[in-house]
């Protein structure tokens, strides 16, 4: 209904159709252009909620205004003095600049700085990591501590958003930290063999 609709949508160059919402699950992202009535997309939704027997979550509903820089400041703005900006719905969350907002896991939004995005998804691994820090596990313990803590918590987002380098450079501390209890160097530990020359073992992340 949303793609046959009146909604003009964003124009994409070479694409077959204007790009007017994108579905999943029961997250919902519209695209709509300057003069796109919202009303006409209201009677959609409003039509769809009938049909499923859902609810029209208007409290979930973030606005990320695209295009220059002075549209983007003018809808803000609008927004904040006015409360709705073109028939938009009234008081709902309008993303400033710099401010990103979560789409399925990733963000998005104008301006965005990767520190902004990655600081408190860090931030949370060394707290998870520092609650298990107290219970003292081994290095085996360490290592499937991080498996599971580090790489699960990172994993997705990577994937999503990328890492840049500022941040792997400071995850790799982070684990570095937790596996080597905040040594500054690696230990080592010699393991002889029964026969021959001795060998060494070093155990790295």
């Amino acid at each position: 209904m949303i793609r046959n609709s009146q909604l003009e949508g964003f124009d994409i160059p070479r694409t077959n159709a204007n790009l007017k919402a994108r579905l999943f699950a029961d997250d919902t992202t519209t695209f709509l252009a300057e003069g796109d009535d919202f009303a006409i997309l209201q009677v959609i939704l409003d039509t769809w909620c009938r049909a499923a027997k859902a609810k029209f979550n208007i409290s979930k509903t973030e606005i990320i205004p695209i295009g220059t820089k002075e549209f983007r400041k003018t809808v803000i703005e609008t927004y904040q003095v006015h409360g709705t900006w073109n028939n938009c719905p009234r008081n709902v969350h309008v993303a400033d600049e710099g401010e990103p907002v979560r789409i399925l896991g990733g963000f998005f939004g104008n301006g965005l700085e990767q520190g902004t995005i990655w600081s408190p998804k860090l931030a949370k691994l060394e707290e998870s990591l520092q609650r298990w820090r107290m219970v003292n596990p081994t290095l085996e313990g360490r290592k499937h501590v991080l498996q599971m803590m580090a790489g699960g918590m990172t994993q997705y987002l990577t994937d999503v958003q990328r890492m840049p380098k500022d941040v792997t450079k400071r995850l790799i501390r982070i684990i570095r930290n937790f596996l080597w209890n905040d040594r500054v160097h690696c230990p080592t530990r010699p393991k002889l063999a029964r026969s021959g020359p001795s060998s060494l073992n070093t155990y790295l992340p």
